[in-house]
C-alpha cells in the first residue's frame, strides 16, 4: 500500500467511526487535516525532492544553513550533510592539522568545533545590548545563601561616579532580606558576604560565569566594594599586548546603602541596597557599557 492510499484508508475509516454522532465540522475538520497529510506526505516521498533541496543548500552558507536546518527534521538532515560543510571547513587552515592530532569530527560538528575555537569571521556579527542578557546574581554569608534571584541588567544611573561603566542592579533586595535586622543573627560574620554572578544570554540560554564567592575588599562610608577574587573568568582585549602574563580584566561589584555600628567599624547589612556591576581592564580601567558587552559576546567560555 503506498503512502497516499494509506492516508486515504485512514481517512475512510475515520469517517466511518466519527459518522453515527460526529457533528458536520468535525468531518470537516478531519478531511481538512487528512487533506494537510497528504500534501505533505507527497511533497517528502516526491522523487528527487533530497537531491533538490541538496543542490539548493549547496549554494548557502553557515547562517543560511542554520535556518533551513530548523525548518523541520527531514531538513535538518539535509542540511547537516557532511558534504555541505567541507567545503566550509577548509576555510580554516588547521584542519587538517587537527585531524592530525586525532580529531574525529567530520561535517557541521568538525566545522562548529572550529567556529568555536578561532571565532572564524562566519560567526562575527554585532554585539546585542544589555537587554539580550539577563544576570543570576547570589549574596552568602558563611556558605548560606542570603539573597539571590535573576535580574535585568539596568544603565548605571546618571548621578553615580560610574555612569555610563556597567549595570545597575536597583531593585537588589525586595524582600529585606539584607536588612541589618534580618542579618543581626549573624553578628560580625557580615563582613565575611560574598557575592556569585553569571551572565545568562536569553538567545540560548547558555551562560557566562563572571566570579565566584567575590568577597569584600574595599569599604566607604555607603558602600561595600566585592573585588578580591581575580580568579574569575578573563575578559581581556585579545588585541592588546598586555605587560605582564598575570594581567587580567575582571569583573567587580559595588553595593550601596550599606548600614554600620555606631562606631561605624562593623558592617551590619543594607537599607534598600542596590548595585553596580563594573568590568576593569589593566591596560585602560573601567570600561565602558558597550565595550562590556562587545567582551561578552566575544567570549569562548559560554557554556
Amino acid at each position: 500500500m503506498t503512502t497516499t492510499s494509506a492516508i486515504a484508508a485512514w481517512e475512510a475509516e475515520g469517517l466511518r467511526l466519527l459518522s453515527t454522532s460526529a457533528k458536520a465540522e468535525v468531518l470537516a475538520e478531519l478531511r481538512a487535516a487528512a487533506e494537510r497529510i497528504a500534501l505533505a506526505s507527497r511533497a517528502r516521498s516526491a522523487p528527487g525532492f533530497d537531491r533538490c533541496a541538496a543542490l539548493v543548500c549547496a549554494f548557502l552558507g553557515p547562517p543560511e544553513l542554520g535556518v533551513v536546518a530548523t525548518c523541520s527534521k527531514s531538513m535538518k538532515r539535509i542540511a547537516r550533510e557532511d558534504h555541505l560543510w567541507q567545503p566550509l571547513t577548509r576555510r580554516f587552515s588547521c584542519a587538517e592539522d587537527l585531524r592530525r592530532a586525532g580529531c574525529t569530527l567530520t561535517g557541521y560538528r568538525e566545522y562548529a568545533r572550529l567556529v568555536r575555537l578561532w571565532n572564524h569571521p562566519d560567526r562575527a556579527s554585532q554585539p546585542p545590548g544589555m537587554d539580550a542578557y539577563s544576570v543570576v546574581l547570589e549574596i552568602k554569608i558563611d556558605g548560606r545563601r542570603i539573597v539571590g534571584g535573576v535580574y535585568e541588567l539596568e544603565e548605571i544611573r546618571v548621578d553615580s561616579a560610574w555612569a555610563g561603566k556597567g549595570f545597575g542592579f536597583y531593585d537588589l533586595d525586595p524582600h529585606g532580606r539584607l536588612t541589618p535586622t534580618t542579618l543581626a543573627s549573624f553578628g560580625d560574620r557580615v563582613e565575611d558576604m560574598t557575592v556569585s554572578v553569571c551572565v545568562v544570554r536569553k538567545s540560548d540560554k547558555k551562560c557566562l560565569h563572571l566570579f565566584t564567592d567575590n568577597g569584600i575588599s574595599d569599604y566607604d562610608e555607603e558602600s561595600l566594594l566585592f573585588d578580591n577574587d581575580h580568579s574569575s573568568s578573563s575578559f581581556n582585549d585579545v588585541d592588546v599586548d598586555y605587560r605582564d602574563w598575570r594581567d587580567k580584566a575582571y569583573h567587580n561589584i559595588r553595593l550601596y546603602e550599606a548600614a554600620w555600628d555606631d562606631e561605624m567599624l562593623v558592617a551590619r547589612g543594607f537599607v534598600a541596597p542596590y548595585g553596580e556591576l563594573r568590568l576593569w581592564d589593566p591596560a585602560s580601567d573601567f570600561l565602558p557599557t558597550e565595550t562590556i558587552l562587545k567582551r561578552w559576546h566575544a567570549s569562548k567560555n559560554w557554556v
